[in-house]
């Protein structure tokens, strides 16, 4: 019988990755064990500890990848548009994803909580993702006069905490989904307003 090759560092990770993103998926994540995963793998559980030290860095790392894929999915690829434009379009996006993908990948959805508080990648990882493409587009409509002048970073923190009740998982689960659409879009247009027209004290 020949032998399997022996995987590298980054293919073993890679393949626990995968592994266990199939099993969370199928199962949910507090469903499944470590030696799950393992014996999917054909591997001991120590194999699996040696690349994620707990169940919880692995789903955490699993998260963040999931997360990451749904703001990509968002992304705003006419970049003719003005950054206002663009901006309303991306927030609008980013809450029907996140309908969406509590819908079609229910288990993993619930993972990103996992993600929001990870001190190991310096704090609120999926926020920082949105929050940084925020602050890219106030910081352009702000350069190109559209909005009025601040400070990009502080306004990108405060949309999206107004944007929790649309965004959040456990925030969406209580909600009733037939009325997200159209609170999305009264946030954004608050935003889109506060933004063109803030008040200087």
């Amino acid at each position: 019988m020949m032998r399997r090759p022996r995987r590298s560092a980054e293919e073993t990770r890679e393949a626990i990755l995968e592994t266990a993103e199939r099993l969370f998926r199928a199962r949910g994540y507090s469903a499944v064990s470590i030696a799950d995963i393992a014996g999917e793998l054909g591997m001991s559980p120590a194999n699996v500890f040696k690349h994620f030290r707990s169940k919880l860095t692995l789903g955490r790392a699993i998260a963040y990848r999931h997360a990451r894929r749904l703001a990509e999915r968002c992304s705003i690829e006419d970049l003719s548009d003005p950054p206002d434009r663009r901006l309303t379009i991306f927030l609008s996006r980013l809450s029907r994803e996140h309908v969406r993908d509590k819908r079609e990948n229910q288990y993993l959805f619930e993972m990103i909580p996992l993600v929001l508080e990870d001190p190991e990648k310096g704090g609120r990882i999926y926020r920082r993702l949105v929050e940084d493409k925020l602050c890219s587009l106030i910081a352009e409509g702000m350069e190109e006069g559209i909005y009025g002048p601040g400070n990009p970073a502080l306004d990108a923190a405060a949309i999206v905490d107004m944007l929790g009740c649309v965004l959040n998982p456990r925030m969406i689960a209580c909600a009733d989904p037939a009325t997200l659409a159209d609170k999305t879009q009264l946030i954004v247009a608050l935003v889109d307003g506060g933004l063109k027209n803030r008040v200087v004290k």
